[in-house]
């Protein structure tokens, strides 16, 4: 009983320390934003459709509010994965809202190459938009460059 009470009360004294170790690896901004990007992926992959569903638009705000910090590039084959196999419109289209702010060839090929798998009208306006914002910038940039 002695040594549990020893132990007990050395680790709530070892606590603070710790404490301020964690907190100093946390000021730095990179792990920060790879631990939400973590986060995200991992919630991304829930079993939940709602969970999916919230995650897709905190990722969406993040990636458009934090675009040089919040990096979702290497989760472009898991937002794939969610545009082409979710049941849900919304999920599509949040999915759909996420690859185009990601943006890049890649995604931009793989939208193209599956435009015709949206199954409603809405889904496939949506993609049709974010088809033509994309192809109207490579224009531009064609032209000006």
């Amino acid at each position: 009983m002695k040594t549990l009470f020893a132990f007990c009360f050395s680790a709530i004294l070892a606590l603070p320390v710790f404490a301020q170790d964690v907190a100093s690896v946390l000021d730095n901004d990179d792990i920060r934003w790879n631990l939400a990007a973590a986060q995200i992926e991992s919630s991304l992959d829930s079993e939940y459709q709602s969970v999916r569903e919230q995650t897709l638009k905190n990722a969406i705000v993040l990636a458009t509010l934090y675009r040089d910090k919040f990096d979702l590039s290497d989760q472009g084959s898991l937002l794939r994965k969610i545009y082409k196999e979710s049941e849900s419109d919304q999920n599509h289209m949040l999915a759909l809202a996420l690859l185009h702010t990601i943006g890049g060839t890649r995604v931009q090929d793989f939208l193209a190459h599956n435009e015709t798998q949206a199954d409603s009208d809405e889904v496939r306006l949506v993609l049709a938009s974010v088809l033509n914002e994309y192809y109207n910038s490579r224009q531009t940039t064609s032209v000006i460059g």
